[in-house]
This record gives C-alpha cells, structure tokens and sequence, in this order.
C-alpha cells in the first residue's frame, strides 16, 4: 500500500476521504471498506458508486434514494450493501461478504451531493489462515516419507529443520485449484534413517499465522511407532 500512501500525501482533503487507505480483509469474515463524506440532510440528490480502480468495473451504485445495482459488475451480486441509515450522517462505506482472493485489488468510493463531489481510494488485501495441516506417513521398505498438507492464502513460507535447527531438503507442491481459491500445499520430507526427528514449520506472513509442529517416530523392519 506504500504506493497509496505516497499518492494521497500529494493530494489536497477534500469532501471524501477514507479513514484506512490500506484493508486487509480475512476468509470467512465480512470487509468493510470505510468512506466518509460531507454529509447533507437532503438525500435526494446523493450519489455513491463503488468501483473497482482498474477497470471501473462498478461493485455497488446508490442514486435516487435507492441502491440501483443494474450495472453493478456480476462478480459482485448479493455480497455489497451500504448502510443506508448512515448516509445521512457522511457514512458511505461499503460492506462485502463473503470476500475470496479475487476480490483483492484497488477500490474508489465516488459521493456527490449539493455540498460538492469527491473520491478516494482504497486498497484491499486478503488472506486465508492456514487450516490445520493434515500429517501422513508412507513407508517403503529402504525410507520414510513424513507429509503436510493444508489450505490458505496466500502463498506461505515453508521450512523444515532437523533436531539439529538444520535447514532440511524437501519436497514442495501447490496448487491453486481448490474452490474457494484457496492455495493447496502438500509437503514432504524422507528419511532413510531409524529415527526421524524433524520440524516442519509454515509461516503465512501476511496474517502473521505461524503453524509449527513436531515429528517424532522410531521404526524397525517388523515396527514404526509415533
């Protein structure tokens, strides 16, 4: 968002403004993109569109007293809504839910009124919490394969240490294929020795998820325990 910041340092306040210029909004919850603007008691002639800074592809338009969502983009049906009580008081924020990655990107908040016309921008990013990673075993007979996998958004970090906080070789795999545009990460490490004693860790910096977890097992010819 550093670039957003740079560009409203060089412009003048004016009847619009947004209280966070920079949004971060997370799977599963609604985002509220905040607007404020100089209020007037005549609604008649509020205009408020929502559009996506990009493309002008319009994600919500209120004129004539009433949400008129007749060109708003298809991507966008049945997910925004203003607080219509609230306009009275200069509040034009925008709610969307549910919100996934595509979602993510640049968005104006345009309002006209008999006290004048004005726009701001604000920039939205998402991100998905990693679910629980999900451990598999497969055992052949000259190693053993210790695996993850899991869900998020977006792509993680991830490491795997020996007993040692060695930085460990290992196999990586993702996918972006999952309906909800989730990324699908499965992730191995082989050992071809009769102790396994590793760390796999997966970072998600974008919410600051950290998922760590140990793994100890012993195995013989006729013999594996966890």
């Amino acid at each position: 968002c550093m670039w957003i910041l740079q560009l409203f340092l060089k412009l003048p306040p004016g009847m619009v403004n947004v209280p966070e210029r920079c949004l971060l909004a997370i799977r599963g919850r609604p985002a509220v993109l905040g607007c404020e603007f100089t209020p007037d008691p005549d609604l008649s002639s509020l205009v408020v569109t929502w559009q996506r800074q990009e493309d002008s592809r319009v994600v919500h338009s209120f004129y004539y007293q009433q949400d008129k969502l007749d060109r708003q983009s298809p991507e966008y049906h049945n997910r925004t809504s203003l607080y219509i009580s609230e306009l009275g008081k200069g509040n034009a924020s925008l709610r969307m839910h549910p919100v996934g990655p595509k979602d993510a990107g640049r968005y104006l908040c345009q309002v006209s009124n008999a006290k004048g016309t004005g726009k701001a921008l604000i920039e939205l990013d998402y991100g998905a919490l990693y679910s629980e990673p999900r451990f598999n075993i497969h055992v052949n007979s000259t190693a053993v394969t210790v695996q993850f996998e899991t869900e998020g958004f977006p792509k993680p970090e991830v490491i795997w240490l020996g007993e040692h906080n060695q930085n460990l070789s290992y196999h990586l795999e993702i996918q972006d294929q999952t309906e909800d545009g989730l990324f699908y990460i499965k992730s191995s490490y082989e050992v071809q020795k009769p102790v396994v004693n590793v760390t796999f860790t997966l970072k998600n910096h974008l919410l600051n998820q950290n998922l760590q977890r140990l793994v100890f097992l012993s195995y013989g010819k006729d013999l594996l325990s966890l």
